[in-house]
């Protein structure tokens, strides 16, 4: 009997931890407007995706971003390492579009990843597909709200 309430034990704690982790690694999903425009957006809300960001992906929708909350104000620095295509970098503090970089290019070839920093400091990035900020008018300035996390 003791032996047959162990294994239920172990594999209930099996089942737990499987479904543990299958849940942290799925990206916090929700809407956030940018500008006058409206997009879904993946959060990047702990260390391990803020990292992986969208490195290795080969594209997201033209309606998508991802969204970095990196909880202290600093000259955050973003790097194009694994990219497969180039993207816009919103730069935002308290909700506020502080600096954009426009069409950061991917690595290709031998060449070195780049660095993208803002200008001023910020507490939050937006990442989206490249000429984002120029089809929809975003620019310094804009407010960025989320609508639901």
């Amino acid at each position: 009997m003791k032996q047959h309430f162990t294994i239920i034990a172990l594999g209930l704690m099996a089942i737990a931890l499987v479904y543990l982790r299958f849940t942290a690694s799925q990206p916090t999903r929700t809407q956030m407007r940018v500008g006058n425009t409206t997009i879904a957006v993946e959060i990047a809300d702990t260390v391990g995706k803020q990292r992986q960001g969208l490195s290795g992906r080969d594209s997201i929708a033209a309606d998508q971003g991802m969204y970095f909350p990196m909880g202290q104000l600093a000259i955050h620095s973003f790097w194009m390492k694994d990219m497969r295509f180039p993207l816009d970098i919103i730069w935002i503090r308290a909700g506020q579009i502080v600096d954009i970089s426009e069409n950061v290019p991917y690595p290709y070839g031998d060449h070195a990843p780049v660095v993208a920093r803002p200008k001023e400091p910020a507490d939050a990035v937006l990442e989206v597909n490249a000429d984002f900020t120029e089809k929809h008018g975003v620019k310094v300035g804009n407010r960025i709200e989320l609508l639901s996390h």
